[in-house]
């Protein structure tokens, strides 16, 4: 006797006929009564559509070879794809998607109960590393930068307001900064100076002057030295430090307490200082009551207003500067930023020798915003709707693609910088991956991928970053930059002309294009984005890094 098929078995026979659209007037009434009485086959059903979706998404992407797809070496040209061949292997690939579903059914995987399902439902298989809840950047900040006056850094890369700060070292040679502490309390180092920042209510520093305001919420914060540990009750206190590891703490207001360096918090501490009392240290430990007060740093007000004087000049410079760049006969489209006002829906070219209006901007859903600096304009790109339209005709042996952009989010697998509407020959593709690799796709018969290295981290989220991508005909090289340097190399095997056409800025309006990855929207602001009909070198990339760069 046969037995009849299990409900799952059966759900899955019908949902095969509604795909392959045999199923019956009377198969559909009775698929769709099974959908009604049984939560279980509804979520059979619901798991089943996702594995069909995402194998149709990897057909057609297969197919259109997109460019975000790392390509293998022999690439199937355009002579050799066999609709018949496709057909097959895709309705193959159902019929395993089925029985693998059926399998998973009766071995009791539970694929949609709460567990990790078996069968992946994304157009590309990724190792657990490559996959995007793996790879985007971790929220591990215990601080934030929100000042930075005069400041010459003493580490491998600038940092700029608003980045947000993980555990770690800060150096400076010169100038001011303040941090915040995710804790609450406001830490003014001045430099030079080397703090580390080990938690929300700690820090350690090695050299240096320090300014810490700890409100009540942070009441405990502590800033460790090699000799003693001050470890502030309410609310604000000075310690200046040299590198031999003499210093002196003074209380503001409110009181400290002094604990020897090898010793817990909890433990008795060595001393206390309340409001205005102070103390001097040596490499020897004793402590000497401090005799008269000593200058405290700078406080907030000033330093606030020392910023603000520090941007009116960075801005005032950056605008000579811009008004030097518009006159490069190699710009094919300039923008910066600078509309009158925020009514404006078109984005300016303002090379001083346009190729026609269609590289004006057609600015569609951004709002306008500040740039870096207060004074600045620039636009914010936030929903998936927001774009910059534009379009570039001609076609370029070199290009350089450059912008300055704060990136606030990696909210999609990858971030459109440019795109251009299709991904035909010659067609060029600039994004970033939410790994934090910086991408040119270009089209050149077979999709050509150049990645950087892993360059963005959680800390250049929120700050104003300098990207340039320059694709160098003469040289056969592909480079990318980032805040005025070289980061990674590319070699060209197949150099090919360059057309961009139609295009976007932050968006991508992809044609005949369905798949898992269309949308491509950048989260972030723009305020300055150029593209160049030749390969800028590496020292004019500098210079206009040195040029624009905010708050340092």
């Amino acid at each position: 006797m046969i037995n009849s098929p299990s409900p799952d078995n059966r759900t899955i026979q019908l949902i095969d006929a509604l795909l392959q659209e045999t199923i019956s007037a009377e198969q559909q009434a009775e698929l769709e009564q099974i959908l009604k009485a049984d939560p279980e086959q509804r979520q059979l059903y619901v798991d089943y559509l996702q594995v069909h979706s995402g194998l149709s998404s990897w057909a057609a992407e297969t197919r259109e070879a997109d460019p975000w797809v790392p390509q293998p070496v022999e690439t199937r040209t355009d002579s050799q794809w066999n609709p018949s061949r496709f057909v097959l292997l895709l309705l193959s690939s159902v019929v395993a998607a089925t029985l693998l579903l059926s399998l998973s059914y009766y071995a009791g995987w539970s694929i949609g109960s709460g567990q990790e399902s078996h069968i992946s439902n994304t157009s590309e298989t990724k190792s657990a590393e490559d996959s995007p809840a793996a790879s985007e950047p971790q929220t591990d900040h215990i601080a934030q930068l929100t000042q930075a006056v005069g400041v010459e850094w003493d580490t491998p890369r600038d940092l700029q307001t608003g980045a947000g700060l993980p555990a770690g070292w800060l150096k400076l040679k010169r100038g001011t900064i303040q941090v915040e502490m995710i804790s609450g309390a406001s830490v003014l180092v001045e430099g030079p100076a080397a703090i580390k920042l080990i938690s929300p209510l700690k820090a350690f520093c090695q050299y240096g002057k320090v300014r810490a305001s700890v409100p009540e919420q942070a009441h405990g914060f502590s800033v460790a030295t090699s000799r003693l540990n001050v470890v502030d009750l309410g609310t604000e206190f000075t310690l200046s430090l040299d590198e031999t590891g003499n210093g002196q703490v003074q209380v503001i207001d409110g009181e400290v307490e002094l604990h020897a360096a090898d010793q817990q918090k909890s433990n008795t501490p060595l001393q206390s200082l309340k409001t205005g009392e102070g103390v001097r240290f040596d490499t020897e430990g004793s402590l000497n009551q401090l005799q008269e007060a000593i200058r405290p740093l700078i406080d907030l007000e000033e330093l606030s207003q020392l910023a603000a004087r520090q941007q009116e000049r960075q801005l005032s410079q950056w605008r000579e500067q811009n008004a030097q760049l518009k006159t490069d006969a190699s710009l094919l489209a300039y923008y910066d930023f600078e509309e009158p006002s925020n009514w404006v829906r078109t984005l300016k070219n303002k090379s001083q020798q346009p190729l026609s209006s269609a590289t004006d901007g057609a600015i569609v859903g951004c709002q306008w915003t500040s740039g870096r600096w207060p004074d600045k304009r620039g636009l914010e790109f936030k929903r998936t709707s927001d774009r910059v339209r534009l379009q570039i005709p001609g076609e370029y042996q070199s290009l350089t693609f450059m912008a300055w952009v704060r990136i606030e989010g990696f909210d999609r697998w990858l971030s459109s910088l440019m795109l251009t509407d299709g991904f035909n020959p010659g067609n060029p593709h600039w994004q970033l991956s939410d790994k934090g690799e910086i991408i040119l796709g270009v089209n050149t018969g077979e999709v050509k991928n150049f990645f950087s290295p892993v360059v963005l981290q959680p800390a250049d989220l929120g700050r104003w970053i300098f990207l340039v991508t320059v694709y160098d005909h003469q040289k056969r090289e592909v480079v990318h930059y980032l805040d005025g340097t070289p980061v990674s190399h590319h070699h060209i095997e197949k150099p090919v002309p360059l057309v961009i056409g139609p295009a976007e800025i932050g968006n991508w309006r992809p044609q005949n294009h369905s798949g898992a990855h269309s949308i491509r929207s950048l989260n972030g602001r723009l305020d300055e984005f150029a593209v160049f009909g030749r390969a800028l070198s590496a020292d004019e990339i500098s210079r206009l890094y040195q040029a624009g760069k905010p708050s340092s």
